[in-house]
C-alpha cells in the first residue's frame, strides 16, 4: 500500500505498473475534496499524452498497480 500525503499530492509522480491509457508515467495536476475536506480523488495528466484522468485516491494507494515517482 503506498502512503499518500495530502499535503505533498499535488505535482508528485507516479508510474503505472501495468500501462493505463497506453501511458505509464504521469503527473497530479489537481486534488479534488469532499464536503470534509478529505481527498477524494486526484487528476493525473499523461506525460505524453497530455491526457487527464480523474482517478479515485484510493487506486493510487493500491502499489500492486501504481509506485511513486517515476521508475
Amino acid at each position: 500500500m503506498n502512503v499518500i500525503s495530502s499535503r505533498l499530492l499535488l505535482r508528485s509522480k507516479w508510474t503505472a505498473t501495468n500501462r493505463f491509457h497506453d501511458e505509464t508515467h504521469f503527473l497530479v495536476q489537481s486534488v479534488l475534496h469532499d464536503t470534509h475536506g478529505e481527498v477524494k480523488s486526484v487528476v493525473l495528466q499523461g506525460i505524453n499524452n497530455r491526457h487527464h484522468y480523474e482517478m479515485p485516491i484510493n487506486q493510487l494507494e493500491d502499489s500492486d498497480r501504481w509506485r511513486i515517482g517515476w521508475t
